[in-house]
Protein backbone atom coordinates (compact mmCIF):
# COMPACT_ATOMS: atom_id res chain seq x y z
CA UNK A 1 0.00 0.00 0.00
CA UNK A 2 2.87 1.93 1.00
CA UNK A 3 4.48 1.85 -2.47
CA UNK A 4 1.44 2.70 -4.12
CA UNK A 5 0.74 6.00 -1.93
CA UNK A 6 4.65 6.99 -2.99
CA UNK A 7 3.61 5.88 -6.88
CA UNK A 8 0.69 8.38 -6.85
CA UNK A 9 2.42 11.20 -4.55
CA UNK A 10 5.04 11.27 -7.50
CA UNK A 11 2.72 11.33 -10.48
CA UNK A 12 0.77 13.45 -8.95
CA UNK A 13 3.52 16.14 -8.21
CA UNK A 14 4.93 15.98 -11.96
CA UNK A 15 1.77 16.72 -13.20
CA UNK A 16 1.75 19.67 -10.34
CA UNK A 17 5.02 20.83 -11.79
CA UNK A 18 4.11 20.48 -15.24
CA UNK A 19 1.29 22.87 -14.83
CA UNK A 20 3.01 25.91 -14.17
CA UNK A 21 6.13 24.52 -16.11
CA UNK A 22 4.11 25.17 -19.15
CA UNK A 23 3.11 28.36 -18.35
CA UNK A 24 6.33 29.82 -17.85
CA UNK A 25 7.20 28.46 -21.41
CA UNK A 26 4.63 30.37 -22.83
CA UNK A 27 5.38 33.16 -21.21
CA UNK A 28 2.73 33.93 -18.94
CA UNK A 29 3.48 36.32 -15.98
CA UNK A 30 1.51 36.01 -12.60
CA UNK A 31 2.89 39.23 -11.51
CA UNK A 32 4.95 42.01 -13.46
CA UNK A 33 8.07 42.24 -13.10
CA UNK A 34 9.83 44.84 -11.39
CA UNK A 35 12.40 47.35 -13.23
CA UNK A 36 16.48 45.87 -12.00
CA UNK A 37 14.73 42.17 -11.59
CA UNK A 38 17.42 39.38 -12.26
CA UNK A 39 16.40 36.87 -14.90
CA UNK A 40 16.57 34.26 -12.16
CA UNK A 41 13.86 36.09 -9.57
CA UNK A 42 11.71 36.44 -12.67
CA UNK A 43 11.90 32.44 -13.51
CA UNK A 44 11.27 31.42 -10.04
CA UNK A 45 9.92 34.37 -7.94
CA UNK A 46 7.53 35.67 -10.35
CA UNK A 47 6.61 33.56 -12.73
CA UNK A 48 6.32 30.18 -10.94
CA UNK A 49 2.52 30.02 -10.86
CA UNK A 50 1.40 27.56 -7.61
CA UNK A 51 4.77 27.48 -5.69
CA UNK A 52 2.53 27.96 -2.52
CA UNK A 53 -0.23 25.57 -3.58
CA UNK A 54 2.38 23.31 -4.43
CA UNK A 55 4.55 23.22 -1.39
CA UNK A 56 1.83 23.16 0.72
CA UNK A 57 0.24 20.30 -0.84
CA UNK A 58 4.12 18.73 -0.52
CA UNK A 59 3.74 19.60 3.36
CA UNK A 60 -0.01 18.22 3.63
CA UNK A 61 0.97 14.58 1.98
CA UNK A 62 4.17 14.13 4.01
CA UNK A 63 2.45 15.59 6.92
CA UNK A 64 -1.15 13.52 6.97
CA UNK A 65 -0.16 10.49 4.40
CA UNK A 66 3.93 9.29 4.58
CA UNK A 67 3.62 10.65 8.60
CA UNK A 68 6.99 12.53 7.82
CA UNK A 69 8.50 15.79 8.85
CA UNK A 70 8.54 18.12 5.41
CA UNK A 71 11.09 20.35 6.60
CA UNK A 72 12.65 18.99 9.30
CA UNK A 73 15.43 21.63 9.63
CA UNK A 74 12.74 24.14 10.59
CA UNK A 75 10.70 21.98 13.14
CA UNK A 76 11.38 18.93 14.29
CA UNK A 77 9.08 16.96 16.03
CA UNK A 78 9.53 14.91 19.50
CA UNK A 79 7.21 12.90 21.27
CA UNK A 80 3.69 13.60 22.84
CA UNK A 81 3.16 16.51 20.73
CA UNK A 82 5.95 18.67 21.22
CA UNK A 83 8.25 20.54 18.31
CA UNK A 84 10.98 22.67 18.49
CA UNK A 85 13.07 24.96 15.99
CA UNK A 86 15.56 23.27 13.66
CA UNK A 87 18.72 24.76 12.88
CA UNK A 88 16.81 27.46 9.99
CA UNK A 89 16.77 29.86 12.61
CA UNK A 90 19.96 30.63 13.90
CA UNK A 91 20.93 27.00 14.38
CA UNK A 92 18.56 27.08 17.65
CA UNK A 93 19.15 23.69 17.99
CA UNK A 94 22.79 22.97 17.59
CA UNK A 95 23.58 26.28 19.54
CA UNK A 96 21.30 24.93 22.33
CA UNK A 97 23.41 21.77 22.60
CA UNK A 98 26.44 23.68 22.56
CA UNK A 99 27.63 22.00 19.16
CA UNK A 100 28.03 25.27 17.23
CA UNK A 101 29.81 28.12 19.97
CA UNK A 102 31.32 31.41 19.62
CA UNK A 103 34.79 31.49 18.51
CA UNK A 104 37.62 33.37 20.80
CA UNK A 105 37.74 35.96 17.90
CA UNK A 106 33.55 36.12 18.27
CA UNK A 107 33.95 36.73 21.99
CA UNK A 108 36.23 39.34 21.38
CA UNK A 109 34.19 41.14 18.44
CA UNK A 110 31.57 40.83 21.29
CA UNK A 111 33.28 42.29 24.04
CA UNK A 112 34.29 45.25 21.86
CA UNK A 113 30.59 45.58 20.87
CA UNK A 114 29.01 45.51 24.37
CA UNK A 115 31.75 47.47 25.87
CA UNK A 116 31.08 50.32 23.45
CA UNK A 117 27.65 50.48 24.21
CA UNK A 118 28.21 50.45 28.47
CA UNK A 119 30.38 53.55 28.13
CA UNK A 120 28.73 55.45 25.47
CA UNK A 121 25.56 55.10 27.76
CA UNK A 122 27.37 55.33 31.11
CA UNK A 123 28.72 58.84 29.89
CA UNK A 124 25.45 59.70 30.02
CA UNK A 125 24.03 58.10 33.21
CA UNK A 126 22.14 55.23 31.72
CA UNK A 127 22.19 51.77 33.12
CA UNK A 128 22.28 48.86 30.68
CA UNK A 129 21.00 45.29 30.89
CA UNK A 130 21.38 42.80 28.31
CA UNK A 131 19.19 39.81 28.69
CA UNK A 132 18.55 36.31 26.72
CA UNK A 133 15.66 34.46 26.34
CA UNK A 134 16.37 31.08 26.05
CA UNK A 135 15.46 28.82 23.68
CA UNK A 136 12.87 26.04 23.93
CA UNK A 137 15.47 23.40 23.46
CA UNK A 138 17.92 24.80 26.38
CA UNK A 139 14.95 24.86 28.83
CA UNK A 140 13.22 21.19 27.49
CA UNK A 141 16.25 19.64 25.97
CA UNK A 142 15.89 16.46 27.64
CA UNK A 143 13.31 15.53 24.91
CA UNK A 144 15.65 15.70 22.44
CA UNK A 145 17.18 12.93 21.61
CA UNK A 146 21.10 14.16 20.68
CA UNK A 147 23.87 14.64 23.35
CA UNK A 148 24.52 17.98 25.29
CA UNK A 149 28.20 18.93 24.65
CA UNK A 150 30.88 19.15 27.47
CA UNK A 151 30.97 23.04 25.77
CA UNK A 152 29.68 26.06 27.13
CA UNK A 153 26.57 27.48 24.79
CA UNK A 154 27.00 30.54 23.17
CA UNK A 155 24.13 31.39 26.33
CA UNK A 156 26.81 30.55 29.06
CA UNK A 157 29.71 32.26 27.15
CA UNK A 158 28.02 35.30 26.91
CA UNK A 159 26.81 35.48 30.54
CA UNK A 160 30.88 34.54 31.31
CA UNK A 161 32.09 37.49 29.43
CA UNK A 162 29.21 40.08 30.96
CA UNK A 163 30.77 38.83 34.64
CA UNK A 164 34.01 39.52 33.29
CA UNK A 165 33.40 42.79 31.84
CA UNK A 166 30.77 43.69 34.50
CA UNK A 167 28.42 44.12 32.21
CA UNK A 168 24.58 43.66 34.13
CA UNK A 169 23.54 40.46 32.39
CA UNK A 170 20.37 38.65 32.77
CA UNK A 171 19.41 35.06 31.83
CA UNK A 172 15.58 35.49 31.67
CA UNK A 173 15.27 31.47 32.76
CA UNK A 174 17.42 32.25 35.79
CA UNK A 175 13.86 31.30 38.27
CA UNK A 176 12.40 29.00 36.09
CA UNK A 177 11.11 26.17 38.27
CA UNK A 178 12.14 22.99 37.48
CA UNK A 179 8.69 21.21 38.68
CA UNK A 180 6.27 23.74 37.20
CA UNK A 181 4.07 23.41 34.27
CA UNK A 182 4.54 24.29 31.10
CA UNK A 183 6.53 26.97 30.23
CA UNK A 184 6.57 26.92 26.46
CA UNK A 185 4.09 25.72 23.90
CA UNK A 186 4.19 22.96 22.91
CA UNK A 187 3.53 23.55 19.10
CA UNK A 188 5.73 27.16 19.13
CA UNK A 189 8.73 28.52 19.78
CA UNK A 190 8.08 30.93 22.19
CA UNK A 191 7.04 30.47 26.11
CA UNK A 192 4.00 31.02 27.58
CA UNK A 193 2.81 34.23 29.90
CA UNK A 194 3.69 31.36 32.82
CA UNK A 195 7.19 31.83 31.40
CA UNK A 196 6.86 35.26 30.38
CA UNK A 197 6.15 35.85 34.51
CA UNK A 198 9.41 34.20 35.49
CA UNK A 199 11.72 36.05 33.72
CA UNK A 200 9.84 39.37 34.38
CA UNK A 201 10.79 38.18 37.94
CA UNK A 202 14.66 37.64 36.90
CA UNK A 203 14.90 41.66 35.42
CA UNK A 204 12.88 42.89 38.15
CA UNK A 205 15.20 41.08 40.70
CA UNK A 206 18.52 42.46 39.06
CA UNK A 207 16.95 46.42 38.39
CA UNK A 208 15.24 46.43 41.79
CA UNK A 209 19.18 45.26 43.40
CA UNK A 210 20.82 48.11 41.37
CA UNK A 211 17.80 50.63 42.12
CA UNK A 212 17.23 50.11 45.96
CA UNK A 213 15.64 53.60 46.54
CA UNK A 214 12.89 52.67 44.43
CA UNK A 215 9.11 51.38 44.66
CA UNK A 216 8.51 48.39 42.29
CA UNK A 217 5.41 46.44 41.34
CA UNK A 218 6.76 43.29 42.24
CA UNK A 219 3.90 40.29 43.23
CA UNK A 220 4.54 36.50 43.85
CA UNK A 221 2.77 33.79 41.50
CA UNK A 222 0.12 34.12 44.47
CA UNK A 223 -1.04 37.32 42.68
CA UNK A 224 -2.03 35.71 39.75
CA UNK A 225 -5.00 33.49 38.50
CA UNK A 226 -3.63 30.77 35.92
CA UNK A 227 -5.51 30.48 33.16
CA UNK A 228 -5.81 27.60 30.30
CA UNK A 229 -7.72 28.16 27.25
CA UNK A 230 -7.46 27.00 23.34
CA UNK A 231 -5.75 30.02 21.47
CA UNK A 232 -4.38 29.86 17.62
CA UNK A 233 -1.13 29.22 18.74
CA UNK A 234 1.81 26.94 16.99
CA UNK A 235 4.24 28.60 14.60
CA UNK A 236 5.62 25.20 14.38
CA UNK A 237 2.65 23.62 13.00
CA UNK A 238 2.02 26.43 11.25
CA UNK A 239 5.57 25.47 9.40
CA UNK A 240 4.36 22.03 8.77
CA UNK A 241 0.84 23.49 7.35
CA UNK A 242 -0.89 21.81 10.76
CA UNK A 243 -3.70 23.54 12.13
CA UNK A 244 -2.86 26.59 15.11
CA UNK A 245 -4.79 25.47 18.13
CA UNK A 246 -2.99 24.91 21.54
CA UNK A 247 -3.91 24.91 25.32
CA UNK A 248 -2.83 28.18 25.76
CA UNK A 249 -1.24 29.02 30.06
CA UNK A 250 -1.61 32.42 30.58
CA UNK A 251 -0.88 34.27 33.97
CA UNK A 252 -3.89 37.00 35.39
CA UNK A 253 -2.88 39.45 38.16
CA UNK A 254 -5.57 39.34 40.70
CA UNK A 255 -4.66 43.18 41.24
CA UNK A 256 -5.05 46.19 39.14
CA UNK A 257 -2.07 47.20 37.02
CA UNK A 258 -1.02 50.78 37.86
CA UNK A 259 -0.25 51.68 34.05
CA UNK A 260 -2.05 53.41 31.43
CA UNK A 261 -1.19 53.05 28.20
CA UNK A 262 -0.16 56.22 25.92
CA UNK A 263 -0.36 56.96 22.10
CA UNK A 264 2.98 55.82 19.98
CA UNK A 265 4.88 58.51 18.84
CA UNK A 266 7.16 56.77 16.71
CA UNK A 267 6.95 55.63 12.52
CA UNK A 268 8.46 51.99 12.06
CA UNK A 269 11.70 51.71 9.67
CA UNK A 270 10.42 50.68 5.74
CA UNK A 271 12.32 46.99 7.03
CA UNK A 272 10.31 46.55 10.01
CA UNK A 273 8.82 43.15 9.53
CA UNK A 274 5.76 42.52 11.56
CA UNK A 275 2.81 44.83 11.86
CA UNK A 276 2.99 48.79 12.53
CA UNK A 277 1.02 48.57 15.62
CA UNK A 278 3.83 45.79 17.58
CA UNK A 279 6.78 48.26 16.82
CA UNK A 280 6.11 50.78 19.70
CA UNK A 281 4.65 50.07 23.21
CA UNK A 282 4.60 53.23 25.38
CA UNK A 283 3.24 53.02 29.50
CA UNK A 284 3.18 55.68 31.93
CA UNK A 285 2.77 54.95 35.57
CA UNK A 286 3.01 56.64 39.15
CA UNK A 287 5.07 53.76 40.69
CA UNK A 288 8.49 55.59 40.46
CA UNK A 289 10.19 57.92 38.01
CA UNK A 290 12.38 55.79 36.28
CA UNK A 291 11.92 55.67 32.55
CA UNK A 292 13.02 52.70 30.73
CA UNK A 293 13.57 51.95 27.54
CA UNK A 294 13.52 48.38 26.22
CA UNK A 295 14.58 47.05 22.87
CA UNK A 296 13.05 43.90 22.06
CA UNK A 297 11.59 40.62 20.17
CA UNK A 298 8.50 38.62 19.83
CA UNK A 299 9.19 36.99 23.59
CA UNK A 300 9.06 40.15 25.18
CA UNK A 301 5.35 39.95 24.45
CA UNK A 302 4.93 37.54 27.11
CA UNK A 303 5.53 40.13 30.35
CA UNK A 304 5.66 43.49 28.69
CA UNK A 305 2.41 44.38 30.60
CA UNK A 306 4.24 43.39 33.98
CA UNK A 307 7.23 45.49 33.26
CA UNK A 308 5.36 48.46 32.79
CA UNK A 309 3.60 47.90 35.91
CA UNK A 310 7.16 48.50 37.32
CA UNK A 311 8.32 51.80 35.54
CA UNK A 312 7.20 55.50 35.60
CA UNK A 313 7.43 55.61 32.08
CA UNK A 314 8.29 52.49 29.50
CA UNK A 315 9.20 52.87 26.01
CA UNK A 316 9.00 48.84 24.02
CA UNK A 317 10.86 48.71 20.76
CA UNK A 318 10.24 45.85 18.51
CA UNK A 319 13.84 46.31 17.02
CA UNK A 320 17.36 45.41 18.49
CA UNK A 321 18.83 48.18 16.66
CA UNK A 322 21.12 50.35 18.73
CA UNK A 323 19.61 53.63 18.04
CA UNK A 324 21.38 56.08 19.96
CA UNK A 325 19.41 59.10 18.31
CA UNK A 326 16.32 57.09 19.67
CA UNK A 327 18.13 56.92 23.10
CA UNK A 328 19.10 60.52 23.02
CA UNK A 329 15.56 61.61 22.16
CA UNK A 330 13.67 59.59 24.99
CA UNK A 331 16.17 60.52 27.74
CA UNK A 332 15.96 57.27 29.71
CA UNK A 333 16.99 56.08 33.12
CA UNK A 334 17.12 52.66 31.82
CA UNK A 335 18.15 50.96 28.58
CA UNK A 336 16.99 47.23 28.52
CA UNK A 337 18.56 44.67 25.79
CA UNK A 338 16.15 41.68 25.40
CA UNK A 339 17.23 38.68 22.55
CA UNK A 340 15.99 35.02 21.83
CA UNK A 341 18.86 32.54 22.67
CA UNK A 342 18.32 31.63 18.60
CA UNK A 343 19.29 35.76 17.82
CA UNK A 344 22.25 35.49 19.92
CA UNK A 345 24.53 36.30 17.01
CA UNK A 346 23.15 40.06 16.61
CA UNK A 347 25.44 40.80 19.50
CA UNK A 348 28.77 40.17 16.85
CA UNK A 349 27.07 43.25 14.88
CA UNK A 350 28.22 46.29 15.62
CA UNK A 351 24.93 48.03 15.91
CA UNK A 352 23.28 44.99 17.60
CA UNK A 353 21.32 44.63 14.56
CA UNK A 354 20.36 42.67 11.73
CA UNK A 355 16.89 41.27 9.79
CA UNK A 356 16.03 37.91 11.66
CA UNK A 357 13.16 36.16 10.57
CA UNK A 358 11.73 36.62 13.95
CA UNK A 359 8.74 34.17 14.62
Amino acid sequence: MKNKLHKLFIIVSIIMISIPLVLVLLKIKIEPMNPGEKKISLNFKRNFPLRADLFELFSYVKVNVFKTNPIPNSAVDMNNGWKFLGNKFGNALSESKGIITFSNNDLNTIKTNILEKKKWLDERGIKFYISIAPNKHTVYGDMIPIAQSDKKTKLEQIDSLCKTIDVPFINLGEFFPKDSIRLYHKTDSHWNHLGGFYAAKAIMTKISSDFKDMNFNIHPLSDFDIEIFNSPIGDLNGMLFIEKNEEFINVKPKYNLSWTKQVSKLVPPLSYHSKPEYYEYRYKSNINTIKIVGLRDSFFGGFKELMADNFGESVFIWRHNFNKELIMSEKPNIVYYEIAERNIDILLNADFDHSPNDI
